[in-house]
């Protein structure tokens, strides 16, 4: 979560974008949206490493984040046209009880109040059907299913695959771009990749897996016999040997990431700061970026610990403020002096 650089360029080319990224020699996984931009950047980085074989490769994918944002963008459009065809059926009952209440003949007001509701329930039907095809396909982008089995690219393409015959349209063209991409679904490969590293063993992966998913998913069940059997499973203690295998793979699950919430979170603190005085230079992103890293979670696994402290970079000070008022020589010497030890 932490901003290492935020930069205010004339442009979004790969070029540009390549600049930056040449620097992070040690990054193994990139999360974007599908900007043309950082995507060129990223696969020209990744070939660059390959014909170095000192260096880790360099895997791509896309943020769940801009693919959920679409979609739901969609998906209002469809409700607030069911909404408006919810209204005008309602009216047409109005004209409909106030014809009859005067003695007018209503049989036309009645034919029109009917040919509304047949809109009007057409249209919720419809807009039903395309978020409950949307929740299968957000389902897909997802690390566990419902029942806490992990999730692999096998099973979530054929269920993106199911989804996407009901999302049909140019209206969902974007997102049916985002879904087919394999970059959307690169951290489920990666994922797997490193639980295998961490436990070999496929049955006690998944079982470790299962119980990282009860602890710190949201898990809830209406049968009381499979809430007992989860309460057991989440809270038993573990002996010693599980332990080992369980903390391994906890690891990788709580590093898995889907969506780049750094950038997002930095563009909430940004976007503050453009809609007050629609100007941002580069030493105001400077101080953004300072105050986003020295500021704590209030909520989280990192609450009450900010971004340099949980990477961490050890400073004098984690306030932002006497940080400002710190001696720019004495900070370099120090910073200097433990990157040496390290």
């Amino acid at each position: 979560m932490t901003a290492v650089f935020c930069r205010a360029t004339a442009d979004r080319k790969a070029e540009t974008w390549d600049e930056q990224l040449v620097p992070l020699t040690h990054l193994e996984f990139a999360v974007s949206d599908a900007a043309k931009g950082i995507a060129a950047a990223v696969t020209r980085r990744a070939a660059a490493r390959r014909d170095d074989p000192a260096a880790p490769p360099l895997e791509h994918g896309w943020d769940v984040f801009h693919t959920a944002m679409e979609a739901h963008r969609v998906l209002a459009r469809h409700w607030r046209r069911a909404e408006a065809a919810w209204e005008k059926a309602e009216q047409a009952d109005a004209e409909l009880a106030g014809a009859r209440q005067h003695g007018i003949d209503a049989r036309g007001s009645a034919q029109t109040a009917r040919a509304a509701w047949r809109r009007a329930i057409t249209a919720f039907e419809e807009t039903q059907r395309l978020e409950a095809a949307w929740g299968r396909a957000a389902a897909a982008l997802e690390s566990f299913d419902a029942d806490g089995r992990l999730n692999d690219r096998v099973r979530a393409e054929a269920e993106i695959a199911g989804a996407l015959k009901e999302l049909t349209g140019p209206e969902w063209s974007k997102v049916r771009n985002f879904l087919t991409d394999s970059r959307s679904l690169a951290f489920l490969d990666r994922m797997h990749r490193r639980l295998e590293a961490a436990e070999p063993r496929p049955e006690w992966r998944e079982a470790m897996a299962w119980r990282w998913w009860l602890r710190h998913g949201r898990v809830g069940s209406s049968d009381p016999i499979m809430e007992c059997l989860r309460g057991a499973a989440r809270d038993r203690e573990l002996d010693a040997e599980e332990r080992a295998s369980y903390q391994p793979v906890a690891a990788v699950l709580g590093e898995t990431v889907r969506a780049s919430s750094a950038v997002e979170c930095m563009n909430s603190v940004l976007r503050m700061q453009q809609s007050r005085h629609r100007r941002m230079t580069q030493p105001m992103l400077d101080l953004k970026r300072l105050y986003w890293n020295c500021r704590p979670f209030r909520s989280g696994p990192r609450k009450s610990a900010c971004p340099y402290r949980v990477l961490g970079l050890e400073l004098p000070t984690y306030d932002f403020w006497e940080l400002l008022h710190t001696d720019p020589a004495r900070l370099t010497q120090q910073l200097s002096t433990q990157g040496n030890a390290d």
